[in-house]
């Protein structure tokens, strides 16, 4: 139980409001306790059985994830002021089965990646356009772009340095050195090569790469990303430091795998895209290469500059 804050006011305290479920979502009232918090209360009606928005806001989480748009197409908003869902019996089903199944994440990535819809190809034909224009029948898999913390693990892994190990302690500045103000915020960028998950986060702003790629706003609630597409990130993938070095690394991997060149081109794709390359994609290869040595006689800088080319195309930052 607390007091009401008159005008939001902490040292104006005002009747005592007693601690109680929403209301509006129809809660059971709460038994009265003396030596409880209520936390476990709390923590038990988000995960009862009747409560209808727990399991449906993170099952439709999960397939925005998997999709680029939930099932409800406003994931912070199941009320009124949100939108329908466009399949209400799928949404349905997926969260008695995240309930069902332990709240398992992992059982739903599972679930949903082996499902037909997710298998299904991006390209689409003139009838399904007509009868789905903009696809929110799911009539083809939508085309979606990697997010930001994806793209910078897949070029660490790719290059052999990602740590798939938890991140330690940033090394922070001694306290004693401290003299941030509110116009002389503290801002750093530390190197890391562990995964993007575990890169510092500040309020203030964004890490360099994820800001390229539209990765959420730290000072925000951010329900659905944005997916942009800049001159700057085209740049990035070509310039960029961090890119140089995983494109040498990758480089590295080709000259060792074979001595024939064809036989790179064709470790290259499988190792950027799953996939062999195309005949034109091969004699493009081959040409390239070719001009690169005349600018760039060493095998390693001609290789260097073909793997970021690879590197920029939609193919590797995109799920078809």
């Amino acid at each position: 139980d607390v007091p009401l804050q008159q005008k939001g006011d902490p040292a104006k305290p005002g009747n005592v409001v007693p601690r109680h479920f929403l209301t509006v979502f129809g809660a059971p009232k709460l038994p009265p306790s003396e030596s409880s918090s209520g936390r476990a209360q709390l923590a038990e009606w988000i995960l009862a059985k009747d409560n209808p928005l727990t399991a449906r806001v993170m099952a439709n989480r999960i397939w925005q994830h998997h999709f680029g748009r939930g099932i409800v197409p406003t994931p912070n908003d199941f009320g009124k002021q949100g939108k329908p869902p466009t399949h209400p019996e799928l949404l349905d089903y997926l969260s008695a089965r995240f309930r069902d199944g332990g709240w398992s994440i992992k059982a739903m990535h599972r679930l949903i990646m082996l499902s037909h819809t997710y298998r299904m190809s991006s390209e689409r034909d003139e009838p399904s356009i007509a009868a789905d224009p903009t696809n929110e029948r799911l009539s083809a898999f939508p085309r979606i772009r990697l997010d930001a913390e994806s793209i910078r693990d897949t070029l660490l892994l790719l290059g052999g340095n990602l740590d798939p190990t938890p991140a330690g302690d940033h090394p922070f500045p001694p306290q004693s050195e401290w003299n941030f103000t509110q116009h002389n915020a503290f801002k750093a960028v530390y190197p890391s090569n562990h995964r993007s998950v575990y890169l510092m986060t500040q309020r203030i702003q964004r890490h360099p790469f994820l800001a390229i790629f539209d990765g959420a706003d730290p000072s925000a609630s951010t329900a659905a990303r944005t997916t942009s597409t800049t001159p700057l990130q085209a740049l990035f993938l070509l310039n960029d430091p961090l890119v140089h070095e995983q494109a040498g690394r990758i480089a590295e991997r080709l000259l060792k795998i074979a001595s024939d060149e064809t036989q790179r081109v064709k470790s290259a794709y499988e190792l950027l895209f799953a996939r062999p390359p195309t005949g034109d994609e091969e004699a493009a290869a081959t040409q390239f290469l070719a001009d690169a040595r005349h600018s760039a006689p060493d095998a390693n800088e001609a290789w260097n500059a073909y793997v970021r080319v690879l590197l920029r195309l939609n193919e590797f930052v995109y799920l078809d």
